[in-house]
């Protein structure tokens, strides 16, 4: 039976052994999604004034600081959202390929960043459920 995350405007199902965290110091702003395997999906309202792609550099700023090398890549948005940018991150940690797909875009007329990340076979384990939510908050967040 799937869970239901209703917050900040947002609502969308996911599985119900993923473990929810709510920023204690800004709840009304972002969500972390735990899976059991060690992945997550983040998905944060961005009130700041800096661009998309300064998002992106900043994020792969901080991937690049802790983790050393790692490749990214432009994805086409309209497989997630109707605008926005979508870029994905491969980088290695000990001796795992990690995924990271970043979504920046508008729901209900405010901007969103989502990551989802895991190591490369937990991320393909569940692609599918990262797209589903996508599609939920598509679908049901238009601004």
């Amino acid at each position: 039976m799937p869970a239901t995350f209703e917050h900040f405007g947002l609502r969308f199902l996911f599985p119900d052994n993923w473990e929810i965290a709510v920023d204690e110091e800004d709840p009304d702003n972002g969500v972390t999604l735990q899976l059991p395997s060690g992945g997550f999906c983040s998905i944060i309202r961005d009130n700041h004034p800096h661009g998309d792609e300064d998002i992106v550099d900043e994020t792969a700023d901080a991937i690049r600081s802790d983790y050393g090398e790692m490749e990214s890549e432009r994805v086409p948005i309209d497989s997630f959202f109707d605008e926005g940018l979508a870029v994905e991150i491969r980088f290695y940690y000990l001796d795992l390929l990690i995924m990271a797909r970043i979504l920046i875009t508008r729901l209900g007329g405010e901007r969103f960043v989502i990551q989802f990340q895991a190591e490369s076979r937990d991320f393909d384990a569940n692609e599918a459920v990262f797209a589903a939510i996508a599609k939920q908050l598509r679908d049901g967040n238009q601004a």
